[in-house]
């Protein structure tokens, strides 16, 4: 009957344990982020998760608050769209940098030039070549936008689940 009961109450001990923190570890190694259980580099950043209960994971505890961005997936997922996001900027700012380039480039026209694009003056053909160096640009910074914009909203949504 001692044999039945012991393992019976070291059973009931580990899956009422409240819940404990879990220690993720983030290296940075040659430029990419990576994310290990083990100290990975010298420099390595604690990150502390909540790990969530069992009865919490599987529906058996109703009251219990949901904790949100305790999924270590979830981290790593936000961290990915952190990336994306970062990524895009340098695209929207890389772009904005070529589309004052272009329009610098478009303001040295000649007379001969002007003539070629038939434009009545230098100033309209510079005018023509800039409108349609900005909407080319506008186009490109825009939809790079939308896709950052989806990103915040996918972002928040991870951010809320548990």
């Amino acid at each position: 009957m001692f044999r039945l009961i012991t393992p019976l109450i070291g059973f009931v001990a580990l899956s009422t344990h409240a819940a404990q923190d879990i220690t993720v570890y983030k290296c940075t190694i040659k430029g990419v982020a990576t994310f290990s259980q083990t100290p990975c580099a010298d420099n390595a950043e604690v990150i502390k998760l909540k790990q969530p209960m069992i009865a919490d994971k599987y529906g058996n505890n109703a009251n219990s608050p949901t904790m949100p961005g305790a999924s270590v997936d979830n981290y790593i997922e936000i961290q990915r769209i952190e990336r994306e996001i970062k990524r895009h900027q340098l695209t929207i700012k890389n772009y904005k940098e070529d589309l004052a380039n272009a329009t610098q480039q478009a303001s040295y026209i000649t007379q001969d030039q002007a003539n070629r694009m038939g434009a009545e003056s230098i100033a309209d053909a510079i005018a023509t070549k800039t409108a349609t160096i900005q909407n080319r640009y506008n186009a490109l910074i825009s939809a790079v936008e939308q896709q950052v914009s989806i990103l915040h909203q996918q972002k928040q949504q991870l951010s809320n689940q548990p």
